[in-house]
């Protein structure tokens, strides 16, 4: 069978094409897995939309702690979060203990930390203890620190640390026997902070 020439001239469009289009699509493909962000694909699925809302707005603020620095005014970042702690429901904040950001996963912690009615705190902690993908950049007045989400929860919400920061321990009247649980697990995690 002879080849015509009309089937050698496809032939050869499609040998210059190919390695181009292979190029593209290999560009493509770099450009969108290295802008990629796992939030983008989080399931929002029982978590009401001004709760999402609320979490979108949060979720590159870092934590405060409400003091004033050389600005004269509290930042916002505050309120936002204790509105999150305060409106998001118990199912809602479990859910978003799982979300991937540091400073979200923190307000999901300390509002189930601070509902008086939940009751599995021991637990939640040990999983706070153990959830060290994502860290925190927590702000008080001028001042800014990177530090574990475990670190923020042990040492500024709970005050059970051996330290006792601020002169207060033990804020929720935890027994004995459940800090030491929790501070067994905390020490084996490398401060970021201290």
């Amino acid at each position: 069978m002879r080849k015509t020439e009309r089937h050698i001239k496809k032939r050869n469009r499609f040998s210059i094409i190919f390695p181009i289009l292979t190029i593209i699509g290999i560009g493509i493909f770099a450009v969108l897995t290295s802008f990629y962000e796992k939030t983008w694909s989080y399931n929002w699925n029982g978590i009401s939309e001004q709760v999402r809302d609320s979490v979108k707005v949060a979720e590159n603020g870092g934590i405060s702690s409400g003091w004033v620095g050389i600005a004269p005014r509290k930042p916002k970042q505050y309120d936002r979060r204790f509105w999150i702690m305060n409106n998001a429901t118990e199912s809602e904040l479990i859910k978003l203990t799982d979300y991937p950001n540091g400073t979200i996963k923190t307000i999901a912690y300390e509002g189930l930390l601070r509902k008086p009615e939940f009751k599995n705190k021991v637990d939640l902690m040990l999983k706070a203890i153990k959830d060290t993908e994502y860290s925190i950049f927590y702000r008080t007045g001028c001042e800014g620190m990177n530090m574990n989400i475990s670190e923020y929860l042990v040492d500024l919400v709970l005050l059970i640390d051996d330290k006792g920061l601020l002169g207060k321990t033990n804020r929720y009247n935890l027994p004995q026997t459940d800090i030491d649980k929790i501070l067994n697990e905390y020490k084996k995690v490398p401060s970021l902070w201290k």
